[in-house]
């Protein structure tokens, strides 16, 4: 190694010290950083950085994908630098069985990969979509939201690559979900809610110009379940789910309770019948609509029917005869984000319509004597 000297002492040998600084000063002629992938405890350690960190951040040198399509997404997550090691910490574990593909690439761009994960035992796949709302096979283009619920909890932090839009030819749709970190699961991790991009829905945006509605009225779509999504156990869905649906015209009209037919009940054990002109949203109408008598709620049990266009009340004690009120809370909207006194794409330009909706409403009904 040119420039390089060595010491000997005096029995004609090279000294300890001599050798030493002569590996040292090897190490750091070649770069003196090996590189190295490691995964423990849920966490990616890649060895071997030198030097300031990467223009693209750290994300550009090292890219951490779960399952085995190489083209899916990198996992979201943290990193950090620790000396050479750059360590990363997903936001989301991966699901039992699911393998993590690691590449880094350091600064002298030598690639090293690597896989991590055993294949999980075998799990019977048992948990289904349970249902998809809205119920109805037609969706208006500027439906604003989605449901999907399981028959079991499922896995967070993997939705999007699992859930599809495909068009009439069966391409896949580029984009029509805002993708949401944390993913919006109820408690209970049985029901996932999908919002379709307000950005390609409101009239007049550069999202809406440029890519377009993702539901194109006149068209037809196929909203697919991968079956490769995992339960909570870490088991695969029993099955793909696939539903078509037709895309009809926007709906921009607020919602309007004097549009609501009311069927009280006849008889103090009979149901309470509402039926809407059109779907509501499926979450927000089960608890916005209430029953009181005399200020006091009534208690019971609501559940929406007729693909959302109708809500049953069943009471836990039988009716008291008199007046009554169905109070309707201001968060309730229908399936395209409409909602009390307001519509969800508000023309400004258009006076008569407002920009504020209105905080609640209440319907009266009476119940006759048994």
């Amino acid at each position: 190694m040119r420039g390089l000297h060595f010491s000997r002492a005096g029995s004609g040998k090279l000294s300890a010290r001599s050798v030493i600084l002569a590996c040292v000063l090897m190490l750091a002629a070649c770069g003196g950083h090996e590189q190295s992938l490691t995964y423990e405890d849920g966490v990616v350690r890649a060895s071997g950085w030198s030097g300031p960190a990467p223009t693209g951040g750290w994300e550009s040198v090292l890219v951490v994908r779960a399952g085995d399509d190489p083209s899916a997404p990198a996992m979201l997550g943290e990193y950090r630098k620790s000396g050479d090691v750059i360590v990363f910490t997903p936001r989301f574990p991966p699901s039992p069985g699911v393998k993590l593909h690691v590449s880094f690439t350091d600064a002298r761009r030598q690639t090293l990969t690597s896989t991590f994960g055993e294949a999980a035992d075998a799990l019977a796949p048992t948990t289904r979509v349970a249902h998809i709302y809205p119920s109805t096979d037609e969706w208006p283009a500027n439906t604003l939201k989605m449901y999907i619920e399981f028959s079991a909890p499922m896995a967070s932090g993997d939705a999007y690559r699992h859930v599809r839009e495909l068009d009439a030819d069966g391409r896949v749709v580029e984009g029509p979900f805002v993708e949401i970190e944390p993913e919006l699961w109820d408690p209970g991790g049985t029901r996932l809610t999908l919002l379709f991009d307000p950005g390609r829905i409101k009239r007049g945006l550069v999202d809406n110009e440029s890519s377009g509605p993702p539901l194109m009225p006149g068209r037809t779509v196929t909203i697919e379940v991968d079956p490769a999504m995992r339960d909570a156990r870490g088991a695969p869905l029993a099955e793909k789910l696939t539903r078509t649906i037709r895309v009809t015209d926007a709906v921009r009209e607020p919602v309007d309770v004097k549009a609501w037919r009311v069927t009280a009940p006849k008889s103090a054990s009979d149901d309470l019948v509402i039926t809407f002109p059109r779907p509501l949203d499926h979450a927000l109408a089960q608890r916005a609509i209430s029953i009181a008598r005399e200020g006091v709620r009534v208690a019971g049990k609501g559940a929406l029917e007729e693909n959302e266009t109708r809500f049953r009340f069943t009471p836990e004690s039988p009716w008291k005869s008199g007046a009554h009120k169905i109070i309707v809370d201001g968060v309730i909207e229908d399936v395209a984000g409409n909602r009390l006194g307001k519509v969800f794409d508000v023309d400004t330009s258009d006076p008569t319509q407002s920009t504020s909706a209105t905080s609640s409403a209440t319907i009266p009904f009476d119940v006759a004597a048994s």
